[in-house]
């Protein structure tokens, strides 16, 4: 379960750093969970990061002005890097590649 909630978060992370805004009862579906694993999510995420809530029209969870876009994420260059070398290297290894291209890539909605 932990692991689960770890991952999850990770992922919402990453989402609201790429900028996005994100609304609870979208994520309870996408993650087949309740109102109050997200809620406590975002708790544990507003520890690091400056979540922002916003009620009512246009509201969701977001990050305060200036954090985010481009912070953590992979430039291009070295992701097609990356990609180059993960195609031609060991099983083992490829899976390291991949989580590195996961964790630090620009968030696109899906495991590479």
């Amino acid at each position: 379960m932990l692991d689960h909630a770890f991952r999850r978060r990770k992922e919402i992370e990453r989402m609201m750093l790429s900028g996005k805004r994100l609304i609870v009862a979208e994520l309870m579906r996408r993650y087949c969970v309740g109102r109050k694993s997200i809620s406590r999510d975002f708790k544990v995420i507003g520890e690091e990061l400056p979540v922002i809530s916003k009620q009512g029209y246009n509201g969701g969870y977001f990050l305060m002005n200036g954090v985010g876009k481009n912070q953590n994420t992979l430039s291009q260059e070295q992701l097609e890097c990356l990609e180059k070398v993960a195609v031609s290297c060991a099983a083992e290894d490829r899976d390291t590649i991949l989580s590195i291209i996961h964790e630090f890539g620009p968030y696109c909605g899906r495991l590479t």
